[in-house]
Protein backbone atom coordinates (compact mmCIF):
# COMPACT_ATOMS: atom_id res chain seq x y z
CA UNK A 1 0.00 0.00 0.00
CA UNK A 2 1.41 3.47 -0.93
CA UNK A 3 2.11 5.83 2.16
CA UNK A 4 1.30 9.25 2.52
CA UNK A 5 4.89 10.04 3.51
CA UNK A 6 6.20 8.51 0.00
CA UNK A 7 3.25 10.55 -1.86
CA UNK A 8 4.53 13.74 -0.47
CA UNK A 9 8.16 12.86 -1.17
CA UNK A 10 7.51 11.67 -4.66
CA UNK A 11 5.61 15.15 -4.74
CA UNK A 12 8.02 16.76 -3.62
CA UNK A 13 10.43 16.09 -6.47
CA UNK A 14 7.96 16.88 -9.08
CA UNK A 15 8.02 20.24 -7.16
CA UNK A 16 12.09 20.64 -7.25
CA UNK A 17 11.30 19.81 -10.69
CA UNK A 18 8.85 22.69 -11.11
CA UNK A 19 10.90 25.14 -9.11
CA UNK A 20 14.42 24.69 -11.05
CA UNK A 21 12.48 25.45 -14.64
CA UNK A 22 10.58 28.26 -12.69
CA UNK A 23 14.60 29.31 -11.29
CA UNK A 24 15.73 28.95 -14.59
CA UNK A 25 13.47 31.23 -16.50
CA UNK A 26 13.73 33.89 -13.58
CA UNK A 27 17.55 34.01 -14.18
CA UNK A 28 16.64 34.12 -18.17
CA UNK A 29 14.30 37.93 -17.52
CA UNK A 30 16.99 39.05 -14.62
CA UNK A 31 19.63 38.64 -17.83
CA UNK A 32 17.15 40.01 -20.18
CA UNK A 33 16.44 43.13 -18.10
CA UNK A 34 19.88 43.70 -17.44
CA UNK A 35 20.74 43.84 -21.14
CA UNK A 36 17.16 46.38 -21.57
CA UNK A 37 18.80 48.26 -18.94
CA UNK A 38 21.97 49.06 -20.55
CA UNK A 39 20.75 48.62 -23.84
CA UNK A 40 22.60 45.72 -24.92
CA UNK A 41 20.53 44.93 -28.02
CA UNK A 42 22.94 42.07 -29.03
CA UNK A 43 22.29 40.55 -25.63
CA UNK A 44 18.45 41.02 -25.76
CA UNK A 45 18.42 39.68 -29.11
CA UNK A 46 20.12 36.34 -27.67
CA UNK A 47 18.04 36.50 -24.88
CA UNK A 48 14.67 36.30 -25.91
CA UNK A 49 14.12 33.06 -27.36
CA UNK A 50 15.97 31.49 -24.30
CA UNK A 51 13.32 32.69 -22.27
CA UNK A 52 10.50 31.67 -24.65
CA UNK A 53 11.92 28.04 -24.67
CA UNK A 54 12.56 28.92 -20.58
CA UNK A 55 8.87 29.45 -20.08
CA UNK A 56 7.84 26.35 -22.04
CA UNK A 57 9.74 24.08 -19.66
CA UNK A 58 8.21 26.21 -16.84
CA UNK A 59 4.73 25.35 -17.99
CA UNK A 60 5.22 22.50 -18.68
CA UNK A 61 6.70 21.63 -15.02
CA UNK A 62 3.64 23.48 -13.33
CA UNK A 63 0.97 22.24 -15.99
CA UNK A 64 2.06 18.13 -14.95
CA UNK A 65 1.93 19.01 -10.74
CA UNK A 66 -2.17 18.54 -10.67
CA UNK A 67 -1.27 15.21 -12.49
CA UNK A 68 1.45 14.05 -9.83
CA UNK A 69 -0.27 14.58 -7.07
CA UNK A 70 -3.34 11.55 -6.92
CA UNK A 71 -3.33 10.36 -3.39
CA UNK A 72 -6.48 9.57 -2.42
CA UNK A 73 -6.21 11.11 1.18
CA UNK A 74 -9.81 10.26 2.62
CA UNK A 75 -9.44 6.67 1.76
CA UNK A 76 -5.52 6.42 3.62
CA UNK A 77 -6.77 8.68 6.77
CA UNK A 78 -9.69 5.84 7.26
CA UNK A 79 -7.36 3.08 6.72
CA UNK A 80 -3.60 2.85 6.77
CA UNK A 81 -2.96 6.58 8.14
CA UNK A 82 -2.87 5.28 11.91
CA UNK A 83 -0.45 2.16 11.24
CA UNK A 84 1.97 4.81 9.01
CA UNK A 85 1.99 7.00 12.22
CA UNK A 86 2.84 4.56 14.80
CA UNK A 87 5.60 3.88 12.64
CA UNK A 88 7.05 6.67 12.50
CA UNK A 89 6.44 7.40 16.21
CA UNK A 90 8.15 4.08 16.61
CA UNK A 91 10.97 5.24 14.79
CA UNK A 92 11.32 8.79 16.26
CA UNK A 93 11.64 6.99 19.79
CA UNK A 94 8.01 7.95 20.80
CA UNK A 95 5.13 5.97 22.27
CA UNK A 96 1.79 6.70 20.28
CA UNK A 97 -0.86 3.47 20.32
CA UNK A 98 -4.73 3.33 19.82
CA UNK A 99 -6.72 2.31 22.64
CA UNK A 100 -10.77 1.57 22.39
CA UNK A 101 -10.84 4.22 19.57
CA UNK A 102 -8.88 6.34 20.68
CA UNK A 103 -5.31 7.44 19.80
CA UNK A 104 -2.81 8.33 22.83
CA UNK A 105 0.53 10.01 23.05
CA UNK A 106 0.54 10.39 26.39
CA UNK A 107 -0.43 12.98 27.92
CA UNK A 108 -2.12 14.08 24.57
CA UNK A 109 -4.81 12.54 23.02
CA UNK A 110 -5.64 12.22 19.38
CA UNK A 111 -8.11 12.02 16.86
CA UNK A 112 -7.93 11.68 13.22
CA UNK A 113 -10.70 13.75 11.30
CA UNK A 114 -10.92 11.96 7.63
CA UNK A 115 -13.16 14.94 6.33
CA UNK A 116 -10.63 17.85 7.49
CA UNK A 117 -7.67 15.85 6.19
CA UNK A 118 -6.38 16.35 9.79
CA UNK A 119 -5.13 15.27 13.42
CA UNK A 120 -7.20 16.93 16.13
CA UNK A 121 -4.48 17.04 19.14
CA UNK A 122 -6.51 18.21 22.33
CA UNK A 123 -9.09 20.49 21.32
CA UNK A 124 -6.61 21.49 18.75
CA UNK A 125 -7.19 21.21 14.89
CA UNK A 126 -3.78 20.35 13.13
CA UNK A 127 -3.47 20.32 9.41
CA UNK A 128 0.68 19.24 9.32
CA UNK A 129 -0.57 15.31 8.92
CA UNK A 130 3.07 14.16 7.41
CA UNK A 131 3.80 11.34 9.72
CA UNK A 132 7.48 12.14 10.10
CA UNK A 133 6.18 16.08 10.35
CA UNK A 134 3.82 15.34 12.93
CA UNK A 135 5.60 12.60 15.15
CA UNK A 136 8.20 15.98 15.35
CA UNK A 137 5.28 18.06 16.64
CA UNK A 138 3.92 16.00 19.22
CA UNK A 139 7.42 15.35 20.68
CA UNK A 140 8.31 19.02 20.90
CA UNK A 141 4.98 19.15 22.63
CA UNK A 142 5.71 16.59 24.82
CA UNK A 143 8.74 18.12 25.89
CA UNK A 144 6.56 21.62 26.24
CA UNK A 145 5.92 22.65 30.07
CA UNK A 146 2.71 20.56 31.26
CA UNK A 147 0.04 23.53 30.93
CA UNK A 148 -2.40 21.23 33.50
CA UNK A 149 -3.09 22.72 36.69
CA UNK A 150 -3.24 19.84 38.98
CA UNK A 151 -4.57 22.42 41.88
CA UNK A 152 -7.28 23.61 40.34
CA UNK A 153 -8.36 20.17 39.18
CA UNK A 154 -8.63 19.05 42.25
CA UNK A 155 -10.45 21.57 43.85
CA UNK A 156 -12.97 21.26 40.83
CA UNK A 157 -13.30 17.63 41.26
CA UNK A 158 -13.49 18.18 45.05
CA UNK A 159 -16.24 20.86 44.39
CA UNK A 160 -18.72 18.03 42.22
CA UNK A 161 -17.58 15.73 45.04
CA UNK A 162 -18.96 17.96 47.75
CA UNK A 163 -22.28 18.88 45.59
CA UNK A 164 -22.37 14.82 44.77
CA UNK A 165 -21.98 13.97 48.68
CA UNK A 166 -24.27 16.85 50.03
CA UNK A 167 -24.62 16.60 53.97
CA UNK A 168 -23.06 13.16 54.21
CA UNK A 169 -19.86 14.98 53.81
CA UNK A 170 -20.46 18.14 55.68
CA UNK A 171 -21.17 15.63 58.50
CA UNK A 172 -18.01 14.89 58.85
CA UNK A 173 -15.38 16.82 60.83
CA UNK A 174 -12.32 14.54 60.25
CA UNK A 175 -11.65 11.32 58.73
CA UNK A 176 -12.93 9.47 55.44
CA UNK A 177 -15.95 10.62 53.10
CA UNK A 178 -17.88 8.49 50.77
CA UNK A 179 -17.06 7.05 48.21
CA UNK A 180 -18.16 8.39 45.08
CA UNK A 181 -18.18 6.73 41.64
CA UNK A 182 -15.74 9.23 39.60
CA UNK A 183 -17.90 8.63 36.73
CA UNK A 184 -20.80 10.06 38.36
CA UNK A 185 -18.56 13.37 39.04
CA UNK A 186 -17.10 13.38 35.20
CA UNK A 187 -21.53 13.29 34.30
CA UNK A 188 -21.58 16.61 36.89
CA UNK A 189 -18.85 18.45 35.51
CA UNK A 190 -20.58 17.75 32.28
CA UNK A 191 -24.20 18.50 32.44
CA UNK A 192 -24.07 22.09 30.75
CA UNK A 193 -25.21 21.51 27.18
CA UNK A 194 -22.17 21.82 24.58
CA UNK A 195 -19.67 20.73 27.29
CA UNK A 196 -16.36 19.32 25.62
CA UNK A 197 -14.61 17.40 28.49
CA UNK A 198 -14.39 13.72 26.85
CA UNK A 199 -13.85 10.71 29.19
CA UNK A 200 -10.68 10.08 27.68
CA UNK A 201 -9.12 13.71 28.71
CA UNK A 202 -11.14 13.10 32.22
CA UNK A 203 -9.70 9.56 32.81
CA UNK A 204 -6.02 11.32 31.48
CA UNK A 205 -6.40 14.36 34.21
CA UNK A 206 -7.33 11.82 36.67
CA UNK A 207 -3.82 9.92 36.12
CA UNK A 208 -1.71 13.49 36.36
CA UNK A 209 -3.94 14.08 39.51
CA UNK A 210 -2.62 10.87 40.85
CA UNK A 211 0.67 11.47 40.64
CA UNK A 212 0.46 14.16 42.91
CA UNK A 213 -0.86 12.15 45.86
CA UNK A 214 0.55 15.27 48.58
CA UNK A 215 -2.30 17.62 47.28
CA UNK A 216 -4.40 19.20 49.19
CA UNK A 217 -7.71 20.96 48.52
CA UNK A 218 -7.82 24.50 49.84
CA UNK A 219 -9.38 23.06 52.83
CA UNK A 220 -6.66 20.95 53.55
CA UNK A 221 -8.77 17.68 52.36
CA UNK A 222 -6.48 15.00 51.47
CA UNK A 223 -7.92 12.71 48.45
CA UNK A 224 -7.74 8.98 47.82
CA UNK A 225 -8.53 6.60 44.70
CA UNK A 226 -9.52 3.45 46.26
CA UNK A 227 -9.31 0.14 45.10
CA UNK A 228 -10.12 -2.32 42.02
CA UNK A 229 -12.84 -4.13 44.69
CA UNK A 230 -15.17 -1.48 43.44
CA UNK A 231 -15.20 -2.71 40.18
CA UNK A 232 -17.16 -5.68 41.27
CA UNK A 233 -19.99 -3.45 41.71
CA UNK A 234 -21.01 -2.48 37.95
CA UNK A 235 -19.57 1.01 38.84
CA UNK A 236 -18.76 2.64 35.48
CA UNK A 237 -14.93 2.62 35.11
CA UNK A 238 -12.66 5.43 33.94
CA UNK A 239 -9.63 3.87 31.61
CA UNK A 240 -6.32 5.91 30.69
CA UNK A 241 -2.92 4.78 29.46
CA UNK A 242 0.48 6.47 30.30
CA UNK A 243 3.35 6.90 28.28
CA UNK A 244 4.23 3.32 28.19
CA UNK A 245 0.63 2.02 27.14
CA UNK A 246 -0.06 0.36 30.90
CA UNK A 247 -3.34 0.57 31.54
CA UNK A 248 -4.78 2.83 35.04
CA UNK A 249 -8.15 2.50 35.79
CA UNK A 250 -10.06 4.69 37.95
CA UNK A 251 -13.48 3.78 39.53
CA UNK A 252 -13.82 6.05 42.61
CA UNK A 253 -12.61 8.85 44.96
CA UNK A 254 -12.48 9.74 48.22
CA UNK A 255 -11.50 12.70 50.08
CA UNK A 256 -10.52 13.00 54.14
CA UNK A 257 -10.33 15.72 56.42
CA UNK A 258 -7.32 16.43 57.97
CA UNK A 259 -7.55 15.82 61.90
Amino acid sequence: MRTLESALSSFEGNLSEAQRAADMLARAIRRLRGAAKSGQIGEIEKTLPIISQRAQEAAAATDDLADAWQFKVSEHLSAGYLDELREAASEAGLSLFEKDGRIYCFPLLLRIETREAAVRIGKKLERRIRPKELVRHLAAMQKRPQRFKEQQFLDLLYQAYKLKTGNEWRKIDKGRGPVVPVGELHDLLTLLPGSDYPIEEFGRDLLLLDRKPDLRTRDKSSFHFPGSTLGKTGVKRVTVYDEQGREHVYIAIIFSREP
